[in-house]
C-alpha cells in the first residue's frame, strides 16, 4: 500500500480509506498522509493536491505489537525451562529443609545456626526461607516478562 502526502483545498469530511482506516475530517490547508488511491480520487474532485511529490511505501514489516508478541513466543521456551528448573530446585530445597528437622527438636537451615524448636513452627521455619526466595523469583520473572 502506497501513501502520499496531500494538502486539502476544500472541506473534506471523514472517510474510510482504501486501507480500511478512517481519515478526516479535514479543513482547507490541512496536510495529511493518506493512501495513494484516495489521494488520486480527491485530486480528481479538486479537494486535495499532492505535495512533495514522493510516495511513502508501507513495508511488509508487522506493527510493533505483533513483533513483540512474536518475540514473546520465541522467548517462552527458555523461560518455561527456567521455571521448571527453578521449581525443581525449590522442591529439592523444601525436601532438604524437612530433613533438617531432627527428632531432638533442632532445625538447621543452612547457613543459619541450628535452632532449638519443635512442632508446626519447625515446618514453618523450614519452608519460610524457600517461600521468600520463590516470591522474589516470581516477582523478578513478572518484571522481566511484562515489558
Amino acid at each position: 500500500m502506497n501513501y502520499v502526502k496531500v494538502v486539502f483545498l476544500k472541506e473534506v469530511g471523514a472517510f474510510v480509506g482504501s486501507d480500511g482506516k478512517i481519515y478526516g475530517p479535514y479543513s482547507p490547508g490541512d496536510e495529511a498522509i493518506i493512501p495513494e488511491e484516495d489521494a488520486k480520487a480527491l485530486a480528481l474532485e479538486g479537494a486535495a493536491a499532492r505535495i512533495g511529490g514522493y510516495i511513502i511505501e508501507q513495508g511488509k514489516t508487522p506493527p510493533p505489537y505483533e513483533r513483540r508478541g512474536a518475540l514473546k513466543t520465541v522467548l517462552s521456551s527458555p523461560f518455561l525451562l527456567l521455571w521448571i528448573g527453578f521449581a525443581l530446585i525449590i522442591i529439592g530445597f523444601i525436601i532438604m529443609s524437612f530433613s533438617a528437622i531432627s527428632p531432638q527438636g533442632f532445625i538447621w537451615i543452612f547457613p543459619l545456626p541450628p535452632i532449638p524448636i519443635s512442632g508446626p513452627e519447625a515446618i514453618l521455619l523450614a519452608v519460610l526461607p524457600i517461600a521468600i526466595v520463590l516470591i522474589m523469583f516470581v516477582v523478578f520473572m513478572y518484571l522481566m516478562l511484562r515489558h
